[in-house]
């Protein structure tokens, strides 16, 4: 069984939109972590048609992407993790502009 190229990009911009979309709507900053593993994960859905053309090059495009995801991973990772120790949500709502001073958030009495 043969499975068509426009089939798995077809596929694989599916997967993004809905990434897309969850990370437009999301509340929190897991949800969005979680939309863009989404994301990276159509991209890696769309490298496979790339195998069949030329392998090498696929291969090195395929060790990029997956470093790049990976770092990136670590980072937003560490970025939760630190906003989580200092404002003890991880609310969207929470984040503030670069360079704006933080302040103490809402009371809950």
């Amino acid at each position: 069984m043969e499975v068509n190229a426009a089939i798995i990009y077809g596929f694989a911009s599916i997967i993004l939109m809905i990434g897309y979309y969850s990370a437009l709507r999301a509340n929190d900053l897991i949800r969005v972590l979680i939309s863009l593993e989404l994301m990276f994960n159509a991209i890696f859905l769309a490298l496979i048609p790339l195998f069949a053309v030329d392998a090498v090059v696929a291969l090195g495009i395929l060790i990029v992407t997956i470093l790049s995801s990976s770092t990136e991973f670590m980072t937003l990772i560490t970025a939760i993790m630190a906003m989580d120790r200092i404002r003890k949500s991880v609310s969207v709502e929470e984040i503030k502009a670069g360079g704006e001073q933080y302040a103490e958030s809402r009371s809950n009495t």
